[in-house]
């Protein structure tokens, strides 16, 4: 007769929730609660990052809480736009010269937006979270993607403390 084939795939349990609602519902964190956030975000990256990886749409929507408790690790979710850059395996390969223009406006370099840029990119992300996270407020806001980009693009910006 005929074989069936099965494949299961099993993945981790995550469920405490994503980052932006802990924002939303928040607002501002403590200066410790946003090292420790911001230094798993910065752990997740650096290991991305030296595996040839850019995430290229790193936002609080895309960390989840592996649990509820107040001391849950966070995890970096949402690789759609990710894009190999480097093989670490193969010494002096060429970069993937990056051009396409993705991701989040609040969240995007503008470098993507320029459309020329690296995985440094994500090291800006991680930047406007960190600036979330300590404010409850983005740096760049606009009423609408267009006005919203054109504040990136200046890349003015204040911390009222």
């Amino acid at each position: 007769g005929r074989q069936t084939k099965v494949a299961y795939i099993a993945q981790e349990l995550i469920s405490g929730g994503e980052l932006f609602d802990f924002v939303a519902n928040t607002g501002a964190f403590s200066a410790p609660i946003c090292r420790f956030y911001f230094k798993q975000i910065l752990m997740g990256l650096h290991y991305l990052h030296s595996n040839g990886i850019c995430h290229r749409d790193l936002k609080p929507e895309n960390f989840l809480f592996l649990t509820k408790a107040d001391d849950s690790p966070i995890k970096v979710i949402d690789f759609g736009l990710s894009i190999l850059f480097d093989d670490p395996k193969k010494a002096g390969t060429q970069k993937v010269s990056m051009k396409t223009k993705a991701g989040t406006p609040y969240y995007i370099s503008p470098e993507v937006l320029a459309g020329n840029y690296d995985q440094l990119c994500d090291i800006w992300s991680a930047g406007v979270i960190l600036y979330i996270l300590l404010s409850g407020v983005p740096p760049f806001y606009g009423n609408t993607d267009p006005e919203i980009l054109d504040s990136v693009r200046k890349g003015a910006f204040s911390f009222n403390s």
